[in-house]
């Protein structure tokens, strides 16, 4: 491979990894560099690794997966060399991300992970998580791996519906509850008054 091609294929991972500005898995990059076919997968493989080695590149594993991010020498580099990437490459890249960016994005937010515990059943941790803020997070024990997978694989497909659900029927006022808190009240205050006229007698 000519050094020409290998730079621009190098500029054009780091130009993706600062455009989506979220860390992404190799999945994800390869689906855009290699299923595009602006190379092939072994020298994406190769790519990657120089890059990592060089330091442009850095890698965290997250949510049961290996996710890669532009370093800030990765930054530098790619502002020094920017105008090497072809219009056509630029504009492939910034519609990619127009419009992958926020299904990554809700995928690094909505996790779900399970554990084994010692009474032989699995924990599933599921969370929704907003600029490192934890907006809802709920364990559930299953009896099995395979629940634990089906628990995982449902959460994260069916979000919207169930974060939406479990909040309207948190915030609902239960049918009766404004009586039952009523006749509550009216207890207690008699039961207080009762020990006050006991007191003085």
């Amino acid at each position: 491979m000519q050094k020409k091609q290998l730079a621009d294929n190098k500029l054009l991972i780091l130009f993706l990894l600062y455009q989506m500005d979220i860390p992404m898995t190799v999945t994800q990059i390869t689906e855009f560099t290699v299923d595009k076919e602006y190379m092939d997968y072994f020298s994406f493989q190769e790519h990657m690794s120089e890059l990592k080695e060089a330091a442009l590149v850095d890698e965290k594993y997250e949510n049961e997966q290996t996710r890669y991010f532009i370093t800030a020498d990765g930054e530098q580099v790619l502002s020094y060399f920017s105008g090497q990437i072809t219009p056509e490459r630029r504009t492939a890249v910034l519609d990619y991300t127009a419009k992958n960016k926020g299904s990554i994005k809700k995928d690094i937010n909505v996790l779900a992970n399970y554990f084994y515990n010692k009474e032989n059943d699995y924990t599933v941790k599921c969370g929704i998580y907003e600029d490192s803020k934890t907006l809802l997070e709920i364990n559930v024990t299953v009896p099995s791996k395979e629940d634990a997978k089906l628990l995982k694989k449902n959460w994260k497909e069916n979000i919207p519906y169930l974060y939406g659900h479990i909040l309207h029927t948190l915030l609902q006022q239960p049918e009766g509850i404004e009586e039952k808190s009523l006749e509550i009240a009216e207890a207690l205050a008699k039961k207080k008054e009762k020990k006050k006229k006991e007191k003085k007698q």
